[in-house]
């Protein structure tokens, strides 16, 4: 089932590029990469509430629909590295497809725009591992809210950092369900075509 999942949004989004240029000039696709501060939280038990943050990578494609100079939608594909670590050595590796819808708004002064960035963010699991071991019964979908800003320099670059806030409860296997949840940190390095 996550295969299904995974392979019908990858495919969307290739359908969403395959759009001729001149039909979509308002239409810019994106290539951007960077890292991960990964943690859990929420009203965790006893025994989960020494865990730290991890660090991972965070990559994928992404488009821009420009609504004039100040307001765009960019929706993006991401492969997306989270979880959490203690220091005793436990470790929860988490890796998810992630489609962020996000709202970004543009201050445009001259070739520097610094924007705001918001909105919903919906995850597929691709892996969970706890202590070296993969949890097949994991919840298989994750959705979040994301709150970020950036610069956009030229026409081309773009640096954002975001917090993405989980809002769906994490189901341990073994363990009753308890309010713990996904929090990211991300700082990415975007590159416009």
């Amino acid at each position: 089932m996550k295969r299904t999942w995974t392979l019908l949004v990858v495919g969307a989004f290739a359908a969403l590029l395959a759009l001729p240029q001149p039909a979509a000039a308002g239409v810019r696709f994106g290539l951007k990469a960077g890292a991960n501060v990964a943690n859990v939280n929420g009203d965790a038990l006893e025994a989960l509430q020494d865990w730290q943050s991890t660090v991972g990578f965070c990559g994928g494609i992404f488009l821009e629909f420009n609504l004039g100079k100040v307001l765009t939608i960019q929706p993006e594909v991401l492969y997306t590295m989270k979880g959490s670590e203690t220091a005793e050595g436990g470790k929860l590796d988490l890796d998810y497809i992630e489609v962020p819808v996000l709202l970004k708004v543009r201050l445009p002064i001259a070739s520097i725009h610094p924007f705001l960035i918001a909105g919903p963010a919906f995850g597929w699991n691709l892996k969970a591992v706890v202590d070296g071991i993969e949890v097949e019964d994991w919840p298989t979908s994750d959705y979040s809210a994301v709150f970020g800003a950036g610069l956009q320099l030229g026409r081309t670059l773009h640096l954002d950092v975001r917090y993405t806030m989980g809002l769906a409860k994490l189901e341990i296997p073994d363990l009753e369900t308890i309010d713990l949840k996904n929090g990211v940190i991300s700082a990415t390095l975007g590159l416009a075509f």
